[in-house]
């Protein structure tokens, strides 16, 4: 049987405290929500892109992903697929079935839009000022 302690104890540990990612992540989809309920789009928008922004770097502190602004960008691009999609379906563009009982689509579909072109965009000057 060998002895792990020693490896262990050479590792650095880091605190799960100094972390922002998690509460990030909440107050992202917290503002998200607040913006579509109240109606304030800009909200809405800030909160989606702090969300994706949390995303990408909590995936980066636990190495899931090497480039995290990649990461961000395809977060973004699938922001604005779907927002499309709800988008279309809210203004009766392209009727789908399964979303019919819901409503407020549109307002959500727009800011998913927004949110993804800004992370897109975000994402991008990020990389590059990086470099």
């Amino acid at each position: 049987m060998a002895d792990h302690s020693r490896g262990a104890a050479t590792e650095p540990t880091r605190a799960d405290g100094e972390r922002p990612w998690p509460i990030l992540v909440a107050l992202g989809l917290v503002g998200s929500e607040v913006g579509i309920v109240v109606g304030f789009l800009p909200v809405a928008v800030i909160g989606l892109v702090a969300f994706a922004a949390s995303v990408a770097g909590i995936l980066a502190d636990a190495d899931y992903v090497d480039r995290p602004f990649a990461f961000a960008a395809t977060f973004g691009a699938a922001f604005v697929v779907v927002g499309g999609v709800l988008t279309a379906h809210g203004t009766g563009t392209v009727p789908i079935g399964l979303l019919e009982p819901l409503s407020g689509l549109a307002s959500r579909g727009v800011a998913l839009v927004i949110a993804g072109v800004v992370t897109i965009a975000g994402a991008g000057v990020m990389r590059f000022r990086r470099r």
